[in-house]
């Protein structure tokens, strides 16, 4: 061969310092010819992981194609049925990519990299899509050759190498590998980029594949340099609060910059980045919104809401009935599942003590209106709405935190406040 696949992948594999590997097999021609490539590279740890996403009659089949090629090259294989049910609306390709990569990492172990067998034409295809779907830079620079996933790495050792080289290797070395149906389906914007567009472009500009993953990367690059002075720049932004972005920061910068501020923030905060469109409605609706409101914006499963000058980022509130009591008798720890909360025993420190020798039971229960809070040194009672207001508790939390109760008394509000056991 001209291109020699095995040099090439154990040239970029030894930059990493790891060798053990978790290589994604599919049973499809890509993936067959990778698994059998570092089935053949010395001193490694080799396994494969197939995932059945159980939305094809064949696919029983495939995970049985892929256990005995494994077999044969004495590759330990772990077969996954994730049996997916597409929620109605949403894309099966994202959908399944989600849920496949989401066991991916479930199965990656301490000191293993994830292997997939991404390549040239899979780059040119990911950057094709962007483009036609708007994307910036992030999305422009598709995909990297090693990325951090999961607590290791996600390599693409076949990323530079184009699928007529993969075609020719497992010609050379006679690999069987399934053919997926859905993969002709034209219904499916990369399945018709693959099909119909990307073969005229080859055959008016033959190294196009080569110049649209070259593109890809200096987009890579680009990227990194941005992100690395924005983060910096975003280092001046910070909020009051931990994690928070200030508004008044934010509405000081230029258009642009803002817009890139937020995307780093939201991005680097472990959140799905929004579109162009929901980024304008945190601008107008969140930023530019009054100091007493309580503007929200969602997408996915994300909220970005904003308390006097901070700007939040998190996961969407669960639903919470604040009208429900419990009582906790402190022998075992009290878990909140509406709230996905657990209340550790031993948290409450020497009232925990105090309680427990007394054989005291508490009562939890949430915000109603009126509760006060007196604490001994004082001579008059402070509402919590005073309390919540002193501790900057944002109006979306005022409702979801526990409020601990010693009979009638308000000894403690969880996580923000309490009453001196020792009085």
């Amino acid at each position: 061969m001209k291109h020699d696949l095995l040099t090439v992948v154990d040239s970029l594999t030894s930059v990493l310092e790891q060798r053990k590997f978790l290589l994604a097999y599919s049973g499809g021609l890509d993936s067959h010819v990778l698994l059998h490539v570092m089935s053949r590279l010395p001193d490694i740890e080799l396994r494969a992981v197939h995932i059945d996403h159980g939305l094809q009659d064949a696919s029983p089949w495939w995970g049985r194609h892929c256990r005995d090629i494994c077999n044969d090259l004495g590759v330990p294989l772990e077969r996954i049925s994730l049996h997916l049910a597409v929620p109605e609306g949403q894309s099966v390709e994202a959908y399944a990519r989600e849920k496949r990569y989401q066991a991916f990492k479930d199965q990656l172990q301490p000191g293993e990299v994830l292997l997939t067998a991404h390549h040239q034409n899979d780059q040119a295809e990911t950057l094709l899509i962007q483009l036609l779907r708007g994307a910036g830079g992030a999305g422009l620079s598709a995909m990297p050759m090693i990325a951090p996933f999961a607590a290791g790495h996600h390599m693409r050792p076949l990323l530079n190498c184009s699928r007529v080289q993969l075609e020719a290797y497992a010609d050379e070395y006679q690999l069987s590998f399934v053919e997926d149906s859905s993969n002709a389906d034209l219904r499916y914007d990369r399945n018709y980029l693959r099909h119909q567009i990307l073969p005229q472009l080859a055959e008016r500009w033959p190294g196009c594949y080569g110049t649209l993953s070259r593109a890809a990367f200096i987009q890579g690059e680009t990227q990194q340099l941005l992100d690395s002075y924005v983060a910096q720049d975003a280092l001046q932004q910070v909020g009051s609060v931990a994690g928070t972005l200030s508004v008044a920061a934010l509405l000081d910068c230029e258009p642009a910059r803002r817009r890139a501020i937020l995307r780093y923030w939201l991005i680097s905060s472990g959140f799905k980045a929004p579109s162009a469109k929901k980024l304008q409605h945190i601008i107008s609706d969140v930023l530019y919104a009054a100091e007493d409101a309580s503007p929200c914006v969602h997408w996915a499963d994300v909220e970005v809401r904003r308390y006097r000058d901070d700007l939040y980022v998190m996961n969407a509130l669960s639903e919470h009935d604040p009208m429900q009591t419990f009582s906790w008798d402190l022998t075992e720890d009290l878990f909140i599942a509406s709230l996905g909360l657990l209340l550790r025993a031993d948290q409450l420190g020497a009232w925990g003590d105090k309680l427990r020798a007394d054989e005291a039971v508490l009562s939890l229960r949430f915000r109603q209106g009126g509760e006060v809070m007196r604490p001994p040194e004082k001579e008059h009672s402070i509402s919590l709405k005073h309390i919540f207001q002193q501790f900057a508790v944002p109006p979306w939390l005022r409702e979801r935190i526990p409020l601990v109760f010693l009979g009638d008394q308000l000894i403690m509000v969880y996580g923000v406040c309490q009453i001196d056991p020792a009085s």
